[in-house]
């Protein structure tokens, strides 16, 4: 009894580890494929949609009429992007030979070199899960013409068709380093230079907040239309000239202020103004009857003051 349970627990313990394991290496590709023959199969694929997109003829062809000619609208696709290949690369010269094969979410992509004029190409084609209908073609072959697995294979192959099929095609620049970084650069410059225009634009927008309460304070812009006026009315009324011959024609003790002709703004400062009001207060207190002689007792003289303009 005792070896039966070990011998259960066993065979558990060795189920779990090769599900753990086949779930850790499990990438969801279903279909199976061999690494040369796929690349082949991406290659054959891309010349054939260079040489669809090198020539006016054919191009214009499978952009017009590509869906009712059974090109798929993915082919279309990858044939446009062969025909814009110069905007990034250059003129298209040839493949190097070289691909990378990854295998994501259950496709497997298949990136191929191509030497161009300007940069070397980067052609990304995607691969996706086909083995349902290859698997009945097959089928079909096996028992209706008594091919075996192998010529089955073989014959379907030279049909181009596999347990898998392409889907979408990539084309981009190979970028180098320099290339990076230059790119990196220009980026950065240009999310600064965003970053600073709407600041610009923030603070505009503060600067006119304080606009706001005057749109809708009513005495405020009444107030405003009465100063507008009073100032085009001084405007057209003449100011009256006021000048040194009268101030000094005028009596002891009157204050005299002196105006512009021009703009009617008064000479007189502030300070003299006040010493002048002092004056004239200390002046008046002794009576206005009394008889004061020049200087006085308490040395206060008043006088008209007046600003002679140099």
């Amino acid at each position: 009894m005792k070896k039966k349970l070990l011998l259960i627990v066993s065979m558990l313990a060795v189920t779990f580890m090769f599900a753990g394991c086949s779930a850790s290496d499990d990438n969801g590709v279903k279909f199976a494929y061999n690494d040369q023959e796929i690349a082949q199969v991406a290659k054959d694929a891309c010349e054939t949609y260079q040489k669809y997109a090198s020539a006016d003829e054919t191009y214009n062809y499978v952009v017009e009429a590509g869906s009712d000619a059974g090109i798929s609208e993915n082919e279309i696709e990858a044939v446009k992007s062969f025909r814009n290949i110069g905007d990034e690369c250059g003129e298209f010269k040839d493949f190097t030979g070289e691909y990378k094969i990854a295998e994501t979410e259950g496709n497997v992509i298949v990136t191929l070199y191509a030497d161009c004029t300007e940069k070397e190409a980067l052609i990304k084609v995607t691969f996706v899960d086909n083995s349902a209908t290859y698997n009945l073609q097959r089928y079909q072959l096996m028992n209706q013409y008594g091919y075996s697995e192998e010529q089955a294979d073989e014959a379907l192959s030279s049909q181009g068709m596999y347990p898998y099929k392409s889907t979408d095609v990539e084309i981009a620049a190979n970028m180098t380093f320099e290339d990076k970084m230059k790119a990196a650069g220009t980026n950065t410059l240009i999310g600064m230079a965003t970053v600073f225009c709407v600041l610009i634009f923030i603070s505009f927008i503060i600067y006119l907040l304080k606009f706001v309460p005057g749109f809708f304070d009513k005495e405020a812009k009444a107030v405003k239309k009465a100063a507008k006026k009073a100032a085009e009315a001084a405007k057209t009324e003449p100011v009256a000239e006021t000048k040194a011959e009268d101030a000094e024609s005028a009596p002891a003790g009157q204050i005299v202020d002196i105006a512009k002709t021009e703009t009617g703004e008064s000479v007189m400062n502030d300070s003299e103004l006040v010493a002048v009001i002092t004056a004239a207060v200390a002046a008046a207190s002794a009576g206005q009857n009394a008889y004061t002689t020049y200087p006085s007792k308490d040395k206060l003289v008043t006088r008209p003051i007046r600003r002679i303009k140099r």
